[in-house]
């Protein structure tokens, strides 16, 4: 959703909108946050906000966008124990966003975010480890989903529960049970 080539004002407004959303997102839950509570602190008014975002369910979906490009960019070329610690360390950097935005009815579309993330690694990993000559328990999509699916889940109830284990723990679990996929 960013956008190349556009007016700087442009730009301005939209990273004021999204970092004023994200800062809130530490305070409180999505469903608490109002358009004046953005507005106010974005500094910006009601007619400009609506001129950007159709609402603050717009606004989120282009804050989860900017959130999974940080994802994204922080995991590139890592080994999966270092690649999983890596997004498990971010996530906990940022502990109160995911957790008010866990309690809101719009954590689908973080869950899809974190699905998609996890299965895009996968998908990439097994293609590797496929063409390195490693035997696959089953086609590469299913394995994806199946593995993607699952530590979704983890990390979705990680959040949850208040991030009740380390990120250690959470690396070394995670690790386990991917490692019968994973070339030796």
């Amino acid at each position: 959703m960013p956008y190349p080539q556009q007016d700087i004002r442009v730009t301005k407004t939209h990273k004021a909108l999204a970092e004023t959303m994200m800062g809130l997102l530490e305070q409180k839950s999505f469903q608490k946050i109002t358009i004046n509570d953005i507005c106010q602190n974005a500094m910006v008014s009601r007619s400009t906000f609506y001129f950007y975002f159709e609402d603050k369910y717009q606004l989120l979906l282009f804050c989860l966008q900017i959130e999974r490009e940080r994802l994204e960019m922080s995991m590139k070329k890592k080994e999966p124990r270092e690649f999983i610690h890596s997004m498990l360390s971010i996530i906990k950097e940022r502990e109160k966003w995911y957790h008010n935005l866990f309690k809101s009815e719009i954590n689908l579309e973080l869950i899809q975010m974190l699905q998609n993330f996890f299965y895009e690694f996968f998908s990439d990993s097994l293609t590797e480890f496929e063409k390195q000559g490693a035997e696959l328990a089953g086609p590469i999509p299913l394995l994806a989903v199946y593995y993607s699916n699952g530590l979704t889940g983890m990390v979705m109830w990680w959040i949850e529960n208040g991030f009740s284990y380390s990120v250690d723990e959470m690396t070394l679990c995670q690790y386990n049970l991917i490692s019968d996929i994973l070339p030796d």
